[in-house]
């Protein structure tokens, strides 16, 4: 504690110092900005060394939370849209008689591209240009047909 008041007193009278020798009166005004800022960070270092911890979040960590939430929370949508236009389609499909029809559709977020892959049973005398129509009717996306 005697070195905190001992660098306040002594950065005081260097600044009472220079307040006399300051040559002209345009100067002064700079100089005493200057001079007070000195003085405050003089004080101002001693408060904070004595604080022995600040809490102050990681904010950089709660970014990359918050990243990793958005990025999971994109994922979890898209899939709940995958799996509601694959309910969709199959619904669809069923009202028109083709009950055994798989339908698998990929979304590529980087490329921004949405393709779906249709099989159908090669058992089944399925008409695949029909459910291309369909699937391109409900969709806007010709299907990729494929036989089982």
């Amino acid at each position: 504690m005697q070195k905190v008041i001992l660098s306040i007193c002594v950065s005081i009278i260097i600044i009472s110092i220079f307040h006399i020798l300051v040559p002209n009166k345009n100067m002064e005004s700079s100089m005493k900005f200057a001079l007070n800022i000195f003085l405050v960070s003089i004080i101002a270092i001693p408060i904070i060394k004595s604080i022995k911890k600040i809490d102050i979040p990681d904010y950089s960590k709660m970014l990359d939370k918050n990243k990793f939430y958005v990025e999971n929370l994109k994922d979890r949508v898209e899939d709940s849209n995958k799996n509601i236009l694959e309910n969709a389609l199959k619904t669809v499909f069923h009202k028109k008689g083709y009950n055994s029809v798989d339908i698998s559709i990929d979304i590529d977020r980087d490329n921004k591209t949405t393709n779906i892959e249709i099989k159908i049973p090669s058992s089944e005398n399925y008409n695949a240009e029909e459910i291309k129509e369909i699937t391109k009717q409900q969709t806007g996306i010709t299907p990729n047909i494929k036989y089982y």
